[in-house]
């Protein structure tokens, strides 16, 4: 989910992909960031990012939360996400991508 946050975010992903996978408010956040760097920057011709590392821990509460670095082309970027449980299944309530 956090690779498809990044996605949508660098404009290679539409963001109705995650419409059942994202909290309305992350939802509502990630559409207008998408829409604003779609104004500003235009066609996009970034590469896809790829997770290489991931770490996933439950917190008291249970949440899930974790830490991801996505290679983007030659840069290497971090992601933070919350993922909390919503009638039986995760659902992505936080995503800070650097």
């Amino acid at each position: 989910m956090v690779t498809a946050a990044a996605e949508v975010l660098a404009g290679l992903r539409p963001v109705d992909h995650l419409s059942g996978w994202t909290t309305p408010e992350l939802f509502d956040a990630l559409a207008r960031r998408a829409g604003l760097a779609r104004r500003i920057l235009g066609e996009v011709t970034s590469p896809r990012p790829r997770p290489r590392r991931a770490s996933v821990q439950l917190t008291p509460s249970g949440a899930c939360e974790a830490m991801v670095l996505l290679d983007v082309g030659p840069q290497l970027r971090a992601a933070a996400a919350r993922l909390e449980m919503h009638r039986g299944r995760w659902i992505l309530a936080v995503v800070e991508i650097g």
